[in-house]
């Protein structure tokens, strides 16, 4: 038998470098060089046409599939930079890549190669047809063996066909393309629509509102409405008015009102949704003649007008977006837990039967959140958290028993985050928020404003120790622990991916750090962690979470909140604040301070500042006296003393008229220091951070990132 000869390797050499399109090895004098997936198909499709020029549309077909969504243009550009840097390549005095504006790009320099070679899978040679004599003559066949035949291959053929329609995946659903409808900036919540125009809520420094833009995109504009702030939770089935949530700092007096649309007067809902708990998510059944409603943990179904309410289920959660199918048949809704930072989509019968989960996730760190059916009932559209980024989904309502369960199709995969989907009122179109998180630090002084500090990086919740050497800090968008010294040398990462860190505080010493920090799987939990990287851990053993935690001057012992305090909790579960002896480990609650969080120290010891759950009163307990002392009302953020202990800074959080102040501790004199009005500062997931440098110049955060509202093309 002789043997078969052996596949040539297809090996593509230029320069020092040498390219194994088999193995996908990409060597420089014999030496291995990491390559990426699609900076690897950038090079070999140049290679592959050397000379001659590989345009932007066939590096988009061969790298991203039609079925993929991605911003191309930013997409493209990183993977071309990150292919120079595997070759020591300039974009300005190429030696390889050479770079054809808004064209293309072309590979430049001399190639050799052992055998020409192509990309594209060659195709087997057909093989030989066997000539076969041609019968002339018939031969007969009974009429009752030919309808067997007939029948057995059409039934053959029906089961077959049966099968692939049972088992065979349909054609997935894509996105073919997107438009960017706002260009304003402004962070964005939940999108409503009548179907003519989108309708969502806005933040524009501590306010949140309502704005509005066309379907087909533009400028938007504010809902006028004399409230401090708002939260949709709902839009009536003829779009003739906007159900909205009230509210002031994080009160827990919210009203429910009607805002009518395109403009009017708001009027309050009934008696019974401003009772006891508030109301959290809203839908009325697709022909109008009933509403389904949330207020926290429970279910409502009630008339059109809200009268005749009855309770139908309770769950163990928080209830957010309910949504009716448009065949009026099913419920579905988000359970969010502040607890494990986790959400989940559920459904059930509008009377309260079936309630189950909607998917059952292998991947428990998948976080599902704010679905809506398109039109046609045909698919369920939502948002799935994975991987440090918010995608879209689409998951088929499974059409009959031949066809058999169906899966959720991604269809997004980054750059931009991407929430909140809703289907276009002809279902053809998708709008979503997507997010593309960045900020810059800045400072304050008297004579030039604000200006960035510490190079301006993309950095919150800034510390510093008490010598002024060094700073503490936590990364956006990745959310890690950082330290450097102040001229930014000696930087090390002190927590890594899988928990998200906040408001970290230096010891007196320099040796240590306390910080909070959450996870996919738990809610804020106190932590220690040395400044050299090492033994961090939690700070309390068994508790169920842990705020703010500030060190006493001596060192010994940490203020800090042990209960999700201050988010609109009428009765937060849990001790408040409390003072917890490093030493001892022991816990000891503060007196009178289970309705208060945000606890700072001051400087000589003898004061603990804190915040009333509802962020509007700003409080002092003096350790002499051992009483409460009211300081000023009116919505208070991020309260810091300043270094000399005679102030208290802060920012007045959620409020029309945001501004920094502070106030003097002898004669409680409150003084305004700047005006925040037109700063769009980064709302994080604590709200809009704010502190102060060693020399007490006011630092804040602005918002440079993108948060827009687009609408991606699909085929369903």
């Amino acid at each position: 038998m002789e043997s078969q000869p052996a596949t040539s390797p297809r090996t593509i050499r230029f320069g020092l470098f040498e390219l194994d399109l088999d193995t996908r090895d990409l060597r420089k004098s014999g030496l291995r060089i990491k390559l990426q997936e699609q900076p690897f198909q950038v090079l070999a499709m140049l290679l592959e046409r050397p000379g001659a020029i590989v345009t932007r549309g066939e590096l988009q077909k061969r790298l991203w599939p039609q079925d993929t969504f991605v911003d191309f243009d930013l997409s493209l550009n990183s993977a071309v930079k990150k292919l120079r840097q595997a070759l020591n390549d300039d974009s300005e005095n190429p030696r390889f890549v050479e770079t054809l504006y808004r064209r293309g790009y072309r590979f430049i320099a001399p190639v050799s190669m052992d055998q020409p070679i192509s990309l594209e899978k060659e195709a087997s040679p057909a093989p030989p047809v066997e000539s076969l004599p041609i019968q002339t003559g018939r031969q007969p066949l009974k009429k009752r063996t030919s309808r067997i035949f007939v029948g057995a291959v059409s039934l053959l053929v029906l089961l077959t066909a049966l099968a692939a329609y049972r088992f065979l995946p349909p054609t997935p659903p894509r996105v073919v393309g997107f438009t960017q409808l706002t260009h304003d900036g402004f962070p964005k919540g939940e999108i409503f629509s009548d179907g003519e125009r989108l309708y969502c809520l806005q933040l524009q420094g501590d306010h949140t509102m309502v704005s509005q833009v066309s379907v087909a995109g533009g400028e938007t504009s504010v809902l006028p409405e004399p409230f401090a702030n708002v939260v949709i939770v709902g839009i009536a089935p003829n779009g003739s008015a906007l159900i909205v949530r009230a509210f002031q700092g994080t009160s827990n007096d919210v009203h429910a009102w009607s805002l009518p649309l395109p403009s009017g007067p708001p009027r309050r809902m009934g008696d019974f949704l401003d009772k006891g708990d508030f109301l959290d998510s809203m839908a009325w059944s697709p022909d109008g003649s009933r509403v389904i409603f949330s207020k926290r943990q429970e279910i409502y179904a009630a008339k059109s007008d809200f009268s005749d309410p009855k309770r139908v289920a309770t769950v163990e959660k928080p209830i957010r977006l309910i949504r009716f199918s448009p065949d009026g048949r099913k419920l579905r809704f988000t359970l969010a837990d502040s607890k494990t930072a986790s959400s989940s989509i559920w459904e059930m019968t509008p009377d309260g039967k079936g309630l189950r989960p909607l998917l059952s996730r292998s991947n428990s760190d998948a976080h599902d959140c704010c679905g809506a059916w398109t039109p046609d009932g045909r698919y369920f559209l939502f948002s799935s958290f994975q991987n440090g980024r918010d995608n879209l989904w689409a998951l088929e309502e499974k059409p009959s028993w031949l066809r058999r369960t169906p899966e959720p199709v991604q269809l997004t995969n980054g750059p931009l985050s991407f929430g909140s989907p809703l289907a276009s009122k002809d279902g053809k179109r998708i709008f979503a928020i997507g997010v593309q998180p960045r900020c810059e630090l800045e400072r304050y002084d008297g004579l030039s404003g604000f200006s960035p500090y510490l190079e301006g990086k993309s950095i919150s919740d800034v510390a510093f120790s008490a010598d002024g050497k060094w700073v503490a800090y936590v990364a956006v968008p990745e959310g890690q622990l950082w330290r450097s010294r102040v001229d930014g040398s000696e930087r090390l990462q002190l927590t890594f991916e899988g928990i998200h860190a906040s408001l970290p505080r230096w010891s007196p010493d320099g040796k240590q750090i306390a910080f909070m920090a959450n996870s996919l799987k738990t809610d804020w939990l106190a932590y220690l962690v040395s400044s050299d990287g090492t033994g961090m851990h939690k700070m309390i053993p068994g508790a169920d979470a842990g705020y703010d935690p500030g060190w006493s001057p001596d060192g010994k012992s940490i203020v800090l909140t042990l209960n999700a305090a201050g988010d609109l909790e009428p009765h937060p579960e849990g001790p408040g604040i409390v003072i917890y002896d490093l030493a001892a480990g022991k816990v000891s609650p503060l007196p009178g301070a289970r309705q208060l969080f945000s606890p700072r120290w001051s400087p000589d010891g003898r004061y603990i500042a804190a915040i009333t759950n509802d962020s509007l009163k700003l409080v002092l307990f003096d350790q002499v006296t051992r009483k409460w002392e009211d300081l000023v009302s009116m919505p208070i953020g991020y309260p810091t003393w300043s270094h000399n202990g005679q102030y208290i800074y802060f920012d007045s959080a959620e409020d029309t008229d945001s501004a920094i102040f502070r106030m003097r501790i002898s004669d409680h004199k409150l003084e305004r220091v700047v005006s925040l009005k037109g700063v769009r500062e980064y709302a994080g997931e604590n709200g809009s951070w704010t502190g102060l440098t060693p020399d007490d110049s006011p630092l804040l955060v602005r918002d440079t990132g993108s948060q827009e509202i687009y609408a991606l093309d699909w085929q369903p």
